[in-house]
């Protein structure tokens, strides 16, 4: 499983959340806090939107640890962004450590990760092929069980122009039903870790959530406030005004436990911009569950 963090807000540069404050995502790539296993060293992968009146993202990705790639210092610490996604990734057994599996992945405004893994996905990676429209499959340039699922979110979505929340929210909650119902007719029956993660620019949806009953999800935070800079690290200050920004993370990335929001056992948690960002239960058909 992997470590990631979503940043909306007044423009910024990345290089705080990416590698100044006290758990910062490239500590999170050495030491993550939350995890058994803390390393998540297979790659890393930025996602971010041009402050010009552009609005396709712009990737870096590679297969280096996120720590000890030059470029993604320089990048983070240069470039400034209202909004990005970030991520460090730990490959799932078997799967390979290349640039074409490193997250985010992106089609047209859209960006999408994934913290998690679809387990056993090899008995049902073809049936979710077979649902998969001409234009869902071409999305697909790596083999991670990641990249599957924005495939067929993209389906669900219709490839839309344009989306509100709540369609993001009703095409996040359809792909998941899907791959339960796919994951129930192949026998599939351990645990699925599904912390995804989905943008269009101004719109976040991501989720925590566990395919088991009693199973616990991947941990996922969120918080709304200011980002205070020290000379050695940052600080996040809970604030309601319009220069507030809003962070979705893996972790907390200062010490202030008490100024983040853990979000609970199968829900989804949902930004609207910088401006308001609420959680709510993952609603399934019944049919999908396991």
């Amino acid at each position: 499983m992997c470590r990631f963090l979503t940043y909306s807000g007044p423009k910024a540069l990345m290089s705080p959340l990416i590698f100044k404050a006290s758990n910062s995502l490239v500590m999170q790539s050495k030491y993550a806090q939350k995890r058994k296993v803390p390393t998540n060293a297979d790659g890393f992968g930025l996602g971010w939107y041009p402050t010009q009146d552009d609005p396709i993202p712009a990737t870096f990705v590679n297969v280096d640890p996120a720590w000890s790639n030059r470029n993604l210092k320089m990048i983070a610490e240069k470039v400034e962004t209202q909004h990005y996604f970030a991520h460090v990734r730990d490959a799932s057994k078997g799967m390979p450590v290349s640039q074409a599996n490193c997250h985010p992945f992106s089609c047209m405004h859209y960006l999408w990760m994934h913290n998690g893994r679809l387990d056993q996905f090899d008995k049902f990676r073809r049936q979710l092929l077979n649902q998969l429209s001409d234009r869902a499959f071409a999305l697909i340039k790596g083999n991670t069980d990641s990249e599957y699922a924005f495939a067929l979110f993209m389906d669900k979505l219709g490839f839309a122009e344009q989306a509100s929340l709540s369609q993001l929210e009703q095409a996040m909650e359809d792909t998941i039903a899907s791959i339960m119902s796919l994951r129930k007719a192949a026998g599939a029956d351990t645990n699925a870790f599904i912390n995804f993660a989905v943008t269009d620019g101004r719109h976040t949806v991501v989720t925590r959530f566990a395919t088991l009953e009693g199973a616990k999800p991947a941990s996922l935070f969120y918080g709304r406030g200011l980002i205070g800079e020290t000379q050695e690290s940052i600080d996040f200050i809970p604030h309601d005004g319009k220069d507030a920004c809003i962070i979705i993370c893996s972790e907390p990335p200062t010490d202030q436990s008490e100024y983040w929001t853990k979000v609970e056992r199968n829900h989804m948690v949902s930004a609207i911009g910088n401006e308001l960002v609420s959680q709510r239960k993952i609603l399934l058909p019944y049919q999908a569950e396991l």
